[in-house]
Formats: C-alpha cells, structure tokens, sequence
C-alpha cells in the first residue's frame, strides 16, 4: 500500500498529461492568397483548423512577413474543420508572405503563403 501512495502522484500527472498528447489537431492554408481590388490591393488568406476531439480550446495566430501577429481562440463544440481567415490591404510595391501557427495546445504551423504586390513604387 505505501508503494502505491507514493507511485501516485506520478500516475496523476500522468493523467493530466496524456489528452494533450492525444488531441489531434490539423491545419491548412491556402497557399495562394485570393487578392482583390487594383491599388490598394487587398489581401485575403484562408484555411482551416481541423480538430477530431470535441470541446477543445484551439488558440492560433497569424504572423506576417511585416512582424505583424494577431492571435484568435476558437472552442471546437463538436469535432470537424473551423474556417479561418485573415486580410492584409497593402498600397506599394512588396514580397511577402502570411503563415498560421497553431500556439496551442500544441504547436503546429503551415508552409508560408507568399505572394507579391505590385502597387506604387
């Protein structure tokens, strides 16, 4: 009895430990921005989080090639894909790309998504 009182602790953070583990969680982006507009040219990026455990809290972030990063929290009710997607409006000539990173409750991100915009100078 005294082995398993001391072997217990070590069984709970077991526990605790393992769903994180197990949470499977997949993630697109388009590689290929859609852009509209002449100049200013507007950006927009699109993907989806795909989760195969229900209720699970998923926080993301778009990070761009300006250092912008933006960070969004969606909670999966019931399994399957969620859309994401961001806009970027740029009015001068620029090479760039936009990534999204799954932050948690692992990481995980997609190829960048790079693109060029010919606007000005």
């Amino acid at each position: 009895m005294k082995r398993i009182h001391r072997l217990f602790p070590v069984i709970l953070a077991v526990l605790a430990i393992t769903p994180v583990f197990a949470q499977r969680i997949d993630i697109h982006l388009d590689s290929q921005p859609a852009v509209s507009g002449g100049c200013p040219a507007k950006l927009h990026f699109s993907g989806d989080i795909r989760t195969y455990d229900a209720g699970l809290q998923v926080t993301y972030r778009w990070l761009r090639s300006d250092g912008v990063s933006t960070d969004h929290t969606v909670t999966f009710g019931k399994t399957g894909a969620h859309p994401v997607s961001d806009s970027w409006t740029i009015s001068k000539r620029y090479s760039g790309w936009e990534q999204l990173v799954i932050v948690s409750p692992k990481r995980l991100q997609t190829i960048k998504a790079n693109f060029t915009v010919n606007c000005g100078r």
